[in-house]
């Protein structure tokens, strides 16, 4: 599955994690333009998984694929509990949410004025 964003952002690292998520499973996966509303990051990459197992699949994947690119994540949050997981990627930054989290803290609502690109259920 191939994503052209307009963005002045890596739009290889994009496919990359998304490829990944949808090979891990991931579901909901929404890519939300935060340019023009936040002064840390361009685009958030979202997405729900079902399990912890999961969610670590996830994460270990993208962390591994990105980073025989050349592409080391800045910081990772969450990893402890895998409830709510965040990859710092600077201008990129990828949330992991188990199914109750996502609901629970409904980031796209807190970001609602971003603009969502994709949305793949």
């Amino acid at each position: 599955m191939l994503i052209i964003v307009v963005l002045k952002i890596n739009n290889r690292l994009i496919d990359q994690i998304i490829e990944i998520a949808d090979s891990k499973q991931a579901s909901d996966l929404i890519l939300l333009d935060v340019s023009q509303d936040c002064d840390f990051a361009d685009l958030f990459i979202i997405m729900s998984a079902e399990t912890k197992r999961q969610i670590k699949s996830i994460l270990d994947d993208i962390m591994i694929e990105l980073k025989k690119n050349g592409l080391d994540k800045r910081r990772v949050d969450g990893d402890n509990t895998l409830e709510w997981v965040v990859i710092d990627y600077g201008d990129i930054i990828v949330h992991i949410f188990d199914e109750k989290n996502r609901e629970k803290y409904s980031i796209e609502n807190v970001w609602e004025k971003s603009r969502e690109i994709v949305r793949i259920q």
